[in-house]
């Protein structure tokens, strides 16, 4: 009896192992909305600011504030992930190859969190 016992304590350890190994528990919200937040504080406020209104500099180019409630209604979460993904004009480079899915998704909700 101790030794199916212990085969079974034993499937279950590798089970567990390989679930954690693959990413089976998800993350909590928090940790994925800091990461936007880390991500965004180092590639995209230099030129769009902490709280998302724009250097005064480029909106002379035409960078929104993406604080701005109409903006926010204006723009589908798929939008701002292609616009991270693949630039926009000569001003915002492409993050797509550099930032993993998972962190576009991040910046955007933390894109999200901005609104006035």
């Amino acid at each position: 009896m101790n030794k199916i016992k212990l085969t079974i304590f034993t499937a279950m350890l590798v089970a567990a192992l390989i679930a954690l190994s693959v990413g089976g528990f998800a993350t909590t919200t928090p940790v994925v909305f800091q990461d936007g937040a880390k991500i965004y504080a180092e590639k995209c406020a230099k030129c769009h600011k902490a709280d998302g209104t724009g250097e005064a500099k480029y909106q002379k180019q035409g960078i929104e504030d993406m604080s701005n409630a109409t903006w926010q209604k204006n723009h589908t979460d798929a939008k701002i992930a292609a616009a991270i993904n693949n630039g926009k004009g000569d001003f915002m480079p492409a993050w797509k190859g550099k930032l993993k899915p998972a962190e576009v998704t991040a910046v955007v909700k933390h894109i999200r969190s901005l609104k006035k």
